[in-house]
């Protein structure tokens, strides 16, 4: 009989990243348990949007149906609207669609989708201790309100975000000094936003993310080089008179949000960005936020959580059948992740030095609402369904430059 409290796999986090490799972790068979420090359903700052290759994902999990039984608003494409007022829309093409919806709803489902697999699912239980065992593998200790607890594991997952206590532990972090963006978000209702896409609207303080929910509700996030996040009140009146007054700031987003009202929020993080030095070591290794975040921008967070989750999965249980769980072993996560995402975190950065040339950032929306297609093969980029590097050869560029 198995001991309750020794398992295969720990992952810290329940997030899409965690939640999503414990699934796939017991249905190989193996034994897993999902730490996290909160209670869920809970909500989470994120743009909340869902790109279309996660639907295949979600199939393979078993969740798509109780995903779409949430209502979440189908996407036809996301759009761009530049500091001088051009609105580029890409679109999927192909009756492709992305999803929205509240991270209070998502995250639950995939972590009851866990639960169902048979992964051992610990709420409100933070993993607060990570040491060698004696006997090989690691020693977790997570507190919970009843007091603390230790869990044995060959192999320690670090899901839990940016500020990971798995990578921080055991030295995996590198400082990201660069960029230093935060993001403020609110749920809200009665913005103006179109039904079937969202918008990034590129301001002088940002940008802003303006993504239709169900029930009528949007998710507006701000995206600025620094925040005042101290919350004197129990309200928050400070940080929602902040948000009230950027978007008061622009016409754009006054514009959409002049009679909407926060239903949710606003919750505040940052920085946004951090780096992890390596994504795994001897029995660790670290998926989503929790191995490296850039920017928002793009929407592309759940999409490569989720991609980086399987492949993650797919090097751990061939790492437990071979019996080897070493540095050496799982290095070909590390490598496979890096050559999965090499070429979007290079596009990434190349918009983020666009977004701060407000009349480069015109330029380019221009010619991009000249040529359709072009928009569109970036909207099917950040959704997952073309490759990256498409975007960034020669050919792409004299195109932008002629149409």
């Amino acid at each position: 009989m198995r001991d309750s409290s020794a398992f295969e796999v720990v992952v810290a986090g329940g997030g899409p990243a965690g939640s999503t490799l414990a699934t796939l972790l017991r249905l190989g068979g193996r034994s897993v348990a999902v730490c996290d420090a909160a209670r869920f359903p809970r909500h989470k700052i994120c743009g909340e949007f869902v790109p279309p290759a996660a639907l295949s994902t979600f199939a393979g999990l078993g969740v798509l149906d109780a995903v779409l039984a949430r209502g979440p608003r189908r996407h036809v494409g996301m759009a761009v609207i530049s500091p001088g007022g051009t609105k580029v829309l890409g679109r999927y093409g192909d009756g492709t669609r992305g999803l929205s919806l509240r991270r209070y709803d998502l995250d639950g489902v995939l972590l009851e989708g866990a639960r169902r697999s048979g992964a051992a699912v610990l709420e409100g239980a933070r993993v607060v201790g990570l040491s060698r065992s004696p006997r090989g593998g690691y020693e977790v200790t997570i507190r919970r309100s009843g007091g603390t607890e230790v869990l044995s594991a060959q192999v320690v997952v670090g899901a839990d975000g940016r500020n990971s206590f798995v990578a921080r532990r055991l030295g995996l972090r590198r400082p990201e000094p660069r960029h230093r963006r935060w993001a403020v978000m609110a749920h809200c209702r009665g913005v103006q936003v179109p039904d079937d896409h969202g918008e990034m609207i590129i301001t002088p303080y940002g940008y802003c993310g303006v993504n239709p929910l169900p029930d009528g509700l949007a998710n507006v996030c701000v995206v600025v080089d620094r925040v005042e996040t101290r919350r004197p009140g129990p309200a928050g009146t400070r940080l929602a008179g902040f948000f009230r007054d950027l978007l008061a700031s622009h016409p754009l987003t006054a514009g959409r949000t002049a009679g909407a009202h926060i239903v949710a929020g606003p919750w505040a993080t940052g920085p946004l960005a951090c780096r992890a030095a390596r994504s795994v070591g001897d029995g660790v290794l670290l998926v989503g936020d929790a191995a490296g975040f850039y920017d928002p921008f793009t929407g592309e967070g759940i999409g490569m959580a989720l991609r980086g989750a399987e492949l993650a999965a797919s090097v751990l249980e061939n790492a437990l059948r071979l019996g080897d769980v070493g540095r050496r072993a799982l290095l070909p996560y590390e490598a496979r992740r890096r050559r999965a995402f090499r070429d979007r975190l290079r596009l990434d950065r190349l918009l983020q030095a666009l977004l701060t040339r407000p009349h480069l950032t015109d330029w380019v929306a221009g010619r991009l609402r000249r040529d359709p297609a072009l928009a569109d093969l970036l909207a099917r980029v950040t959704g997952d369904t073309a490759d990256a590097a498409r975007v960034l050869r020669p050919g792409f560029v004299a195109r932008l430059i002629l149409a």
